[in-house]
């Protein structure tokens, strides 16, 4: 019976956070706010955004910080936490990604932390996602190669270009393609 209450709250929790009716004066410890944060982290398919992760207090990024570094704790949890430091696009959360793709735990680290770069920093993240198209794995180059149709910048197309000319995986190809296109899409419109 004690699960079932747990689980309960747990899924209130998540359903008053999505609503955005979970008022700021609700969760007001640190601890309380660990709690709430864990919960959407092991929730099977969140929808968060900063905004959401915001409501849940102001602790929200030292707690994701604290979590992506940690060594305690699911992979699963630590990779989820690294990603959502692109909503908290700081200094903080800028040296924990470099950090992370400059050491990085896993493959899976990796692209996480590519990603969470490009995505909250933008074309702050180009020298280290243009690094990471000649890397060893595949998975890594095509992550690199996403993140980078994502940024905004006229350098981006040329160097997509010149390594897609030299790439051997057809999935890496295939993305630096897609990229491309994004990247033509874009400059249509301007």
């Amino acid at each position: 019976m004690g699960n079932f209450r747990w689980l309960a709250a747990v899924a209130l929790l998540l359903n008053l956070v999505a609503a955005g009716t979970y008022a700021d004066e609700v969760v007001r410890t640190r601890d309380a706010q660990r709690a709430a944060l864990m919960s959407v982290l092991q929730a099977p398919h969140p929808n968060v955004d900063g905004e959401k992760l915001g409501r849940i207090g102001p602790d929200v990024q030292a707690i994701l910080v604290e979590t992506a570094t940690g060594k305690a704790g699911l992979a699963a949890m630590r990779m989820r936490a690294l990603g959502w430091l692109q909503y908290y696009p700081n200094a903080t959360s800028k040296a924990v990604l470099l950090s992370a793709i400059a050491h990085p735990e896993s493959q899976e680290a990796l692209r996480v932390a590519l990603a969470a770069l490009s995505n909250g920093f933008g074309v702050e993240a180009l020298p280290q996602l243009q690094a990471h198209l000649v890397h060893k794995d595949a998975q890594v180059r095509e992550a690199a190669a996403h993140a980078l149709g994502h940024l905004d910048d006229r350098r981006v197309r040329s160097i997509l270009e010149a390594q897609l000319e030299r790439e051997p995986a057809l999935a890496v190809r295939d993305a630096m393609v897609a990229a491309l296109q994004r990247i033509s899409a874009r400059e249509r419109k301007r």
